[in-house]
């Protein structure tokens, strides 16, 4: 079957506090969500499209250019598609938050109307419980009263931000979560590639190796990981450098990463996420999807992703929708222990509350 419309919406929701991003913060969230479905409207695919500043190099403005471009032809993408083969039909010159959100509403296109939820040959599971990393940020004192909440809801694995104008802060907080809570939690820490190599063994060699799980691109050439994991002895994870400096990944020994973070919308279509994670698990690297904080939309549909990728799932830093004033779903994500519930958000983000979203433009095809 094939769509009859295409829709799109915008959004605009104000973060609960401003969020760091890069050497900036947000205070609000602004994105896209696509709609694909057919004229009795019963069966639509949605998908989200919401590059964020920062992280993206296309605008918002820029992204919603190129849907309005692509989308009225996207009839000639219909087919039996996998996570593997979703956007092969779609043009090259593709944004890679404008592709990843067209492969999702596509997928979920096919999912509505043929009962098929997104797979890919040889997919896990998929595991019914996910469990997530809680992101943490602020002063020391906000950072421990976080952490304290989230442990107590049953997270085990904290994500802290490095501030570059303040490693010294965040040495302190490291060392102050490994003191409460010693192995009981896995700590992740984020650089975003901060650092020269003796920057960052300086501040991160005064952290005992076992007190954090990696440290998220710390160095400014990461080409210097190598040097960084025997000098220190802390692993690092890849995630921008897998798409800002090609070759990484083959071009590292495995053994000093401990995990590759990979954002869909940023690295830019399914297909190259899903070989970043399945040559990870060959390597017994954890795979963290993690989202750009967007939507419920676009969260659980990486969460089906994320459940099917191992049979045990890594932490996946898909938490971020604590960070919205309020969701476009009509029903809330359920997380229990520290785990988000796959089948409930799957399923929850095909259905947005389209009266929480601003009609942009609607297609006949």
């Amino acid at each position: 079957m094939k769509p009859d419309f295409v829709s799109i919406y915008r959004y605009s929701i104000p973060f609960v506090r401003p969020v760091p991003v890069r050497r900036s913060s947000l205070g609000a969230r602004d994105g896209l969500v696509i709609g694909i479905g057919t004229a009795d409207g019963r069966h639509t695919g949605f998908g989200e499209v919401a590059p964020l500043p920062g992280l993206h190099e296309e605008t918002l403005s820029e992204a919603l250019g190129q849907c309005r471009e692509t989308l009225p032809s996207i009839a000639g993408s219909q087919g039996a598609h996998s996570l593997e083969d979703a956007g092969n039909d779609l043009p090259e010159r593709l944004c890679p938050s404008v592709r990843c959100g067209i492969e999702m509403a596509l997928l979920n296109f096919q999912a509505a109307v043929y009962g098929r939820q997104p797979s890919f040959p040889g997919a896990q599971g998929p595991s019914d419980r996910l469990p997530l990393n809680a992101l943490l940020f602020g002063n020391t004192r906000a950072v421990l009263s976080m952490a304290e909440e989230h442990f107590r809801q049953g997270y085990r694995t904290f994500k802290l931000k490095v501030r570059s104008s303040e490693p010294d802060i965040a040495v302190e907080q490291a060392l102050a979560l490994y003191s409460a809570y010693g192995d009981d939690i896995e700590l992740r820490l984020d650089s975003n590639r901060t650092f020269t190599l003796d920057e960052a063994c300086m501040f991160f060699g005064r952290i005992p190796p076992g007190a954090v799980m990696y440290v998220e691109e710390p160095l400014v050439d990461p080409f210097l990981i190598p040097e960084f994991f025997e000098r220190t002895g802390i692993p690092a994870a890849l995630d921008e450098s897998l798409w800002m400096t090609s070759g990484i990944w083959n071009s590292l020994p495995h053994d000093c990463l401990g995990g590759l973070v990979l954002k869909p919308s940023r690295i830019g279509s399914f297909s190259k996420t899903l070989r970043f994670a399945l040559e990870a698990e060959v390597e017994g690297i954890p795979a963290v999807v993690s989202s750009a904080f967007e939507t419920g939309v676009g969260i659980g549909f990486y969460a089906r992703f994320a459940s099917m990728l191992s049979a045990h799932p890594a932490a996946c830093g898909l938490d971020t929708f604590r960070q919205l004033e309020r969701d476009i779903l009509k029903s809330p994500f359920r997380v229990e222990n520290g785990c988000l519930l796959v089948g409930e958000a799957y399923a929850g983000s095909l259905d947005p509350d389209l009266t929480n979203l601003e009609p942009v433009e609607t297609w006949t095809l």
